[in-house]
């Protein structure tokens, strides 16, 4: 089935990775109930919804730090377990958290390779030795590549860059790592009207390049700045689907606060959750 780029363009739509009736509980408590979702290349989709609505519970589903309780995960038609992180990024999937795991006296180089530094030698990490000059020569193409221009980049430590840069830095070694599903969780949250421009702008980069972005977001003005789908979840379940393009901002909260029958009736969500 064809289908538009953000881009523009027309391009088959082959799913990178399907989620089918996945649950997730904890005990007594579900976090996730019956979701089906499908995410393809270029995809930048906007999750939202109230807190408790199940966003974090499937985003770290996603990133390998929770096993669904039931449910299919398929990743480019295959059957996966992305449990625990390590495998999901083996896979080419990367989380850009809010605390954004960045070391504060590291500079971004040295933040870019953190725990996965260039080395020389065999045996343990503890018998190698690290290349600082291949991995800040490698860090700073990165950098250049997706056209993100930070002062001192190159010695500063990042405890001295500001909020934006530090994200933007993050977000450059999710998808440096992360080529195929980058994960974002609250990318421009504590920023302002430039700095979050600045990410959103980096964002529309990177699904330009094929990376597919879920970006969860309380600023609803940000899913039309840059996603082209949104799902809302509530209470555990996905309620909407939707084109950013076909929607509206009083559609949206009318299905984050129950306002509006979630669209799970629908023919078109029928098929997609078969």
């Amino acid at each position: 089935m064809a289908a538009e780029r953000p881009d523009g363009e027309t391009t088959e739509r082959k799913a990178l990775l399907d989620l089918r009736h996945i649950s997730k509980s904890f005990g007594g408590i579900h976090a996730l109930d019956d979701l089906s979702l499908s995410l393809h290349r270029h995809d930048v989709v906007g999750l939202v919804g109230d807190n408790g609505a199940g966003k974090s519970t499937l985003i770290k589903i996603l990133a390998g730090a929770h096993d669904p309780t039931s449910g299919v995960i398929e990743l480019e038609g295959r059957p996966q377990r992305l449990s625990p992180p390590a495998e999901a990024q083996r896979l080419g999937i990367e989380t850009v958290y809010q605390d954004l795991s960045l070391v504060g006296t590291f500079n971004a180089a040295e933040n870019f390779f953190l725990g996965r530094e260039i080395s020389v030698g065999k045996g343990p990490a503890l018998f190698r030795f690290i290349r600082p000059k291949a991995m800040a020569k490698t860090a700073i193409r990165g950098l250049e590549e997706l056209h993100i221009d930070i002062p001192g980049v190159r010695s500063k430590p990042v405890d001295r860059m500001s909020g934006g840069q530090r994200q933007l830095v993050a977000i450059a070694r999710g998808a440096f790592w992360g080529n195929k599903l980058l994960l974002l969780d609250e990318p421009t949250a504590a920023l302002g009207v430039r700095e979050s421009r600045e990410v959103l702008d980096l964002i529309g980069r990177l699904s330009a390049r094929g990376i597919t972005i879920v970006m969860v977001t309380h600023n609803l003005e940000h899913l039309w700045a840059v996603c082209n789908r949104v799902v809302v979840m509530r209470r555990g379940r996905k309620v909407a689907d939707m084109p950013s393009a076909a929607t509206t901002m009083e559609d949206v909260v009318g299905y984050i606060t129950g306002a509006k029958e979630p669209e799970g009736t629908s023919a078109r969500l029928r098929e997609g959750a078969a």
